[in-house]
């Protein structure tokens, strides 16, 4: 028998237990593991089931490297106190032994963790439910690693609240963390709302322990809670067929609620199309055509109108029957006036199918009285959740704890406490050291540096990362950045270690690109129009906006002030004054829930002191961030909007904040920058209907991705295509590069028509006006701003024979590129013997 030393390298669990520093040697004899204790040299035998040896995750270069890395940062960018210890490098130092299974070993060794196939089963949701929130909940139980991803009111504090409520089911302790306290106490509170903060523990600095210490209540009177056996089974087996048949019609409530926005989307189109088009008569119909069937038309009369005939006999005899035509007065008009015909007919006949869509789904809901069965399974889930906490606790008299037993008796205090709320800076110095929790979740998670980030890590079993990448992260000033990039510089590190330049959310994200990831889809706070904004230009349209209007406050307005050059020092007093003297009066906001965000902390002075003594919050952007008024003013200050004001995340935390109402403040100057606070402005203009003085027409998106959609169908079976290949490889190339987040806000139509975009020729000549309204004269594409739908590039796909110089084409293309200069569109020509497409495309759109 050969005796082991206990090795830096490993650590001796004995019955679940890390005993690894009370020990001294340790030897295993056939089904028996001899332990030698160090404090009294006695030796025991326990079965070799009850013994588990971990090896540390610090046994690769690269893990000892990054750990070694972490380490300096913290001794860079901790506090020290007045005794001058650095608090988070001590919390480093502390760090004896890391599991080579833990989640942290993982990061260190950028080793996406697997699935795990024994995670604990999810059966109830006490805090209510949607398909998304049900997803990143199954997510956190069935993976050592996730994330959820929580755009701006989608509940992610619901989520939170259901993995505690599964999690204290099963026995499992939970740490909720983040980089402030707002976030925590806000899942406390609601805690408390339900009656259940007797479980929850708010810990953390020695400030918030002694608050906790002094605080303690004896568990309350459960006895209310209390079923009886059948009681419970007979809940159980209700909730679990509700819950079956809620998740199916949980898709009908997300159908309809896209379907709201597509109708109401799909009509302002068709408001503008109507202003743009000059759309003589309405062609009469069957009153059963589809949209699909007009699209057809469509492109049946610009076959006709390419090949110059006129409609034979034959398809007077035939439209009737395929396309519904029911006007004699058809046949004897101009092919361009009967485009512009059907596609008037197209709006009015697509928005009746899918208002009649609509009608079934609200008539299925409300048929299923689907609020009130939600409402119902909500209410059993959380009585078979107090059930538990009945059976847990009704025998048990909970001790007063000491400061002391925090960290001598940890493991019976998180018996009694199974849910410890903390900053992540905190949670390891909330109880013992070794302290392992079964979950941490780590909430606001965009705002919680690496190296805190990591300590929060080193303790869990399992990590749940909360947080949105399109809000702001956490802000490393430039003194930091400086010194963390030198330590950085001198490591060979995957760049997503970074300190100055990413959070834990982006670290993970970056090492991890397969992890599983839950969005958050459905959005319950902002006024639709409000959050559509932030919808179409950070979330790639992938929310689903269940919000109503709850005032008949205008959602959405711009406030110009004068031109002139106002601001100074990051202040613009006139801007204030438009606020006090203009805005609230004008939009009676003497009574309402106001606050008012800006980029600035000068700004945000001036206007505290301005509404001294009033109910109007005034703060930065960055302040504002997990707050939310009834109207928010956003104040932008610059003369000319500069690039800290115009970040993304800061328009779409600050746009975001608004229930009811969002109101814009901005400069009169002429500003032709295209940036994200034009979007927003050019985005209001398109949704009110405001007249935008441009030289180029709306692209009317909905109309000709319909088109595009029908043609391709209709071309699919046919040998030759009139889209060719070369167009094919581009159209791929396009969306390949618009679906990268920095042109997010643009999309890309096919084939469209010159004469369509031009809104009259008076700046032509007559062979010119000639050559744009001619039937065949298109753009291969037009890649448009989706905001406020107006064309910003056109592409031309060049075959080299084709347009070789001294052709006809050729001289058509000269004509072309001087219409489009004319009317102030860029164009850029890829000929197809070229290269370097990507980033000739790439590098044009970041001129834009």
């Amino acid at each position: 028998m050969q005796k082991t030393n206990i090795q830096k390298s490993q650590a001796l669990y004995i019955d679940g237990k890390d005993r690894t520093d009370e020990i001294d040697t340790y030897a295993f004899e056939g089904n028996k593991c001899l332990v030698t204790y160090k404090n009294n040299g006695k030796t025991y035998a326990y079965h070799q089931n009850k013994i588990k040896i971990v090896k540390s995750a610090l046994q690769s270069a690269e893990s000892t490297s990054v750990f070694s890395y972490l380490k300096q940062i913290a001794e860079a960018v901790g506090l020290t106190t007045e005794e001058g210890t650095n608090i988070l490098a001590d919390h480093y130092d502390k760090i004896a032994f890391i599991p080579e299974h833990s989640v942290l070993s993982h990061y260190l060794n950028r080793k996406q963790p697997e699935k795990d196939l024994h995670g604990s089963p999810i059966g109830l949701f006490p805090f209510g439910f949607n398909l998304s929130q049900k997803k990143g909940v199954e997510e956190a139980f069935s993976h050592p690693l996730s994330i959820i991803e929580g755009p701006p009111g989608t509940g992610k504090t619901q989520t939170i609240l259901n993995i505690i409520a599964n999690a204290v089911m099963n026995h499992q302790s939970v740490a909720v963390v983040s980089s402030n306290n707002a976030a925590i106490k806000n899942v406390f509170d609601k805690l408390e709302r339900n009656g259940l903060s007797f479980i929850a523990a708010l810990l953390g600095n020695s400030e918030k322990k002694k608050e906790f210490l002094e605080s303690q209540a004896e568990i309350p009177d459960l006895s209310g809670w209390q079923l009886t056996a059948e009681e419970a089974h007979s809940l159980q087996e209700s909730n679990t067929l509700l819950f079956a048949q809620l998740s199916e019609k949980l898709e009908q409530q997300n159908e309809l609620a896209l379907l709201k926005r597509h109708i109401e989307n799909v009509e302002t189109e068709y408001r503008h199309f109507t202003s743009a088009m000059a759309v003589t008569s309405d062609l009469r119909f069957k009153k059963n055509i589809s949209s699909g069937q007009l699209l057809s038309l469509w492109i049946t009369i610009e076959e006709y109108e390419a090949s110059g005939k006129k409609f034979n006999w034959w398809r007077k005899l035939t439209f009737p029957f395929l396309y519904g035509v029911r006007d004699k007065t058809f046949y004897d008009r101009s092919y361009r006036e009967l485009i512009r015909s059907v596609q008037a007919k197209y709006y009015t006949v697509k928005i009746s199918e899918l208002t009649l869509r609509k009608a079934q789904l609200e008539s299925a809901l409300e048929d299923f009285s689907f609020g009130e069965k939600m409402k119902t399974f909500t209410e059993v889930s959380m009585q078979l959740f107090r059930h538990t906490l009945h059976q847990r606790y009704r025998k048990k008299k909970r001790p007063q704890y000491t400061e002391a037993d925090l960290h001598l008796n940890a493991e019976e205090f998180i018996r009694d406490y199974p849910v410890i709320l903390s900053t992540a800076y905190s949670l390891r110095r909330s109880l013992d050291k070794n302290t392992v929790y079964d979950f941490v979740i780590i909430d606001e998670c965009s705002q919680v540096d690496l190296a805190t980030g990591v300590l929060a890590l080193s303790c869990a079993r399992k990590v749940v990362i909360v947080g949105d990448l399109k809000q702001l992260p956490n802000v490393v000033n430039q003194d930091t950045a400086r010194k963390t990039d030198l330590i950085f510089q001198s490591y060979q590190l995957h760049e997503a270690y970074r300190y100055s330049s990413h959070s834990l959310l982006s670290s993970v994200t970056g090492l991890f690109p397969g992890i599983p990831k839950t969005l958050l889809r459905e959005h319950y706070r902002c006024h639709p129009q409000i959050i559509d904004f932030c919808n179409r230009k950070f979330y790639q349209n992938q929310l689903i906006i269940l919000s109503e209007a709850q005032t008949g406050r205008e959602p959405l307005l711009v406030y110009r002030t004068v031109a002139g050059n106002h601001a100074r020092d990051r202040m613009n007093q006139r801007q204030i004054d438009v606020i006090t003297e203009e805005i609230i009066p004008q939009q009676k906001l003497e009574t309402a829930d106001l606050g008012i965000v800006t980029p600035y902390r000068n700004q945000t002075s001036a206007l505290q002191q301005a509404f001294q003594g009033t109910s109007v919050k005034a703060d930065t952007v960055d302040q504002f961030q997990g707050r939310e008024n009834e109207v928010i003013i956003l104040s932008t200050v610059d003369n000319e909007i500069s690039g800290f004001t115009d970040h993304p995340n800061r328009l779409n935390v600050a746009v975001s904040r608004a229930r009811d109402q969002l109101i814009v403040v901005v400069n009169g100057n002429e500003n032709e920058k295209d940036n994200n606070i034009s979007d927003l402005i050019r985005y209001i203009e398109y949704q009110n209907f405001t007249v935008v003085n441009s030289e180029l027409q709306s692209v009317f998106d909905y109309l000709y991705k319909g088109y595009e959609a029908k043609k391709r169908e209709l071309l699919s079976g046919q040998k030759q295509k009139s889209i060719f290949d070369s167009e094919n490889l581009m159209h791929l190339l396009i969306r390949e590069v618009l679906s990268q987040d920095e042109f997010s806000k643009y999309d890309a139509v096919l084939h469209f028509p010159l004469r369509n975009l031009l809104p009259d020729f008076s700046k032509l000549s007559a062979e010119e006006a000639k050559y744009a309204g001619h039937y065949a004269t298109h753009l291969d594409f037009v890649i448009y701003n989706k905001l406020g739908k107006n064309p910003v590039l056109a592409i031309e796909v060049d075959g080299y024979g084709y347009h070789r110089e001294g052709s006809r084409q050729n001289e058509r293309d000269a004509m072309k590129n001087k219409i489009l200069e004319t009317y102030g569109l860029p164009l850029l020509r890829f000929p197809t013997t070229g290269s370097g497409e990507r980033e000739k495309l790439v590098k044009r759109l970041r001129q834009l």
